[in-house]
């Protein structure tokens, strides 16, 4: 599979910005931390629904949207019971 600079801009947008929606939330909305699955969800969706309903990619697609979330749920739950734990 060859790297092209698509497949580069798809892949630093399936990674920068849960980055950075965890970062903000975890700086300033410790409390609510848990919301940053969803919202990643609902950007992935509104992001990338060409890519999700177009037959080819859709697995590939899929599968690395599945990653992320589950990425960025498991850095959320982390903050939110170590917030909670003190």
């Amino acid at each position: 599979m060859e790297l092209t600079p698509t497949l580069i801009l798809n892949l630093a947008l399936l990674i920068v910005p849960p980055v950075v929606l965890v970062l903000v939330f975890r700086q300033w909305l410790a409390r609510h931390i848990r919301w940053t699955v969803a919202l990643t969800a609902l950007y992935d969706v509104l992001l990338f629904w060409d890519e999700l309903f177009y037959y080819e990619s859709f697995g590939l697609f899929a599968v690395l949207i599945l990653v992320q979330l589950a990425a960025t749920g498991a850095a959320a739950f982390r903050i939110y019971n170590k917030q909670r734990k003190d």
